[in-house]
């Protein structure tokens, strides 16, 4: 039977930021006072060193996950690693050192990901629903089997590793029947469901 090539609008996955667990220590010439109150980071603050050099600057905070970006890495930090000084937010690393770890946390992550990319692998949307399974994986490419029986072609690039270490696409369930609802339809909302992650490819029966 043909097959009707669609465009599927696939979001990549747009998962958090390396989490740098090298616990960023306090710096140790903070005022007891600064050290113990609690401080509450806000979008767009600069973030120093514990001798005042520019670090970089916080990107978002969600819950107790601090984003900051060095302007060439970007790492998820919990608020206790953040003290007010003078200068205003620090933590114990350079960024010469939070780079580090978020290069080596990168270099683990890809690693695990490509280990977990394997024939009958399933892949979770962002909430936790199974979307497919990986049926063939050619260099970058990664086809996938949907449970609705259609199949698309995604790059290693849009999947990530959830918290359970299974592979994920960064989008809901609900957004990725939308994308391949719509572009099955050919209307023009696929398009605007992409985001950075560009278009996969997704082939159905014709007829369904």
């Amino acid at each position: 039977m043909k097959k009707t090539l669609i465009t599927a609008a696939i979001a990549a996955a747009a998962f958090a930021p390396a989490a740098v667990m090298a616990q960023a220590a306090t710096p140790a010439a903070a005022p007891a006072a600064s050290a113990t109150a609690a401080v509450n980071p806000t979008t767009g603050a600069k973030v120093f060193d514990a001798t005042g050099a520019d670090v970089g600057t916080v990107e978002a905070v969600q819950g107790d996950i601090v984003t900051v970006s060095t302007g060439t890495a970007r790492a998820g930090l919990p608020k206790n690693a953040f003290v007010m000084r003078d200068k205003g937010l620090t933590i114990g690393m350079t960024k010469a050192e939070l780079e580090s770890a978020v290069n080596g946390a990168k270099a683990e992550n890809t690693a695990a990901k490509d280990a977990a990319i394997v024939a009958d692998a399933p892949i979770k949307s962002s909430d936790g629903v199974v979307l497919g399974t990986v049926s063939k994986v050619e260099g970058d490419n990664v086809t996938v089997a949907l449970s609705g029986g259609a199949s698309a072609a995604l790059k290693k690039s849009y999947l990530g590793l959830g918290a359970d270490g299974s592979l994920a696409l960064g989008m809901t369930a609900a957004d990725f029947a939308k994308a391949t609802q719509s572009a099955a339809a050919g209307q023009p909302g696929a398009d605007a469901a992409a985001t950075a992650g560009g278009a996969a490819a997704a082939t159905t029966p014709e007829g369904q």
